[in-house]
């Protein structure tokens, strides 16, 4: 197993300041943090170091379930590096739902850049404080996570493209 970072990079066509805000303000994370065909929920937001987005993800038919981001580093319009965990409705440190060997908690580094008329999203999810079995469940879960970000990717270009041409 090589336990390197997930990475994925995406780059859209919208200004860097307008990415940065979908990523930094709860309404805009409201309407795309969630993978798709699951609809996002409420949130709750306290963008600072220190600081935590709370958040929920309702599956069709579904109760929902919870993820919060405790923010570690912010660099304006440049990074934010998260701590990335599941969590209960009180924003408590839980066990992911679908798999109890994955890691309690991520450290996520989402930067951004300009480029040609738009924005390059790096993001880098690594394990951290994991056991061998819970990297070996984060290693083998690279499929997945492909597939659920690009999917919650996928939403966000939607929201900018609304967004742009509203």
């Amino acid at each position: 197993m090589n336990y390197e970072p997930f990475v994925l990079e995406r780059t859209f066509k919208a200004p860097l300041a307008l990415v940065w805000a979908t990523f930094s303000q709860a309404d805009h994370l409201g309407q795309w943090m969630s993978p798709q065909g699951m609809t996002p929920g409420r949130n709750v937001m306290d963008f600072r170091p220190g600081g935590i987005f709370h958040y929920e993800i309702v599956p069709p038919g579904q109760s929902g379930f919870w993820g919060r981001w405790l923010f570690r580093d912010i660099v304006d319009q440049e990074a934010i590096i998260v701590h990335v965990s599941f969590s209960d409705e009180g924003a408590g440190i839980v066990r992911h739902p679908m798999a109890p060997d994955w890691p309690l908690e991520m450290l996520s580094k989402t930067r951004f850049t300009e480029v040609d008329g738009g924005t390059q999203i790096r993001l880098e999810i690594s394990a951290v404080g994991s056991d061998p079995a819970q990297l070996k469940t984060f290693d083998a879960g690279r499929e997945s996570m492909t597939q659920g970000w690009g999917g919650t990717l996928d939403q966000l270009e939607s929201h900018l493209a609304k967004v742009q041409n509203a």
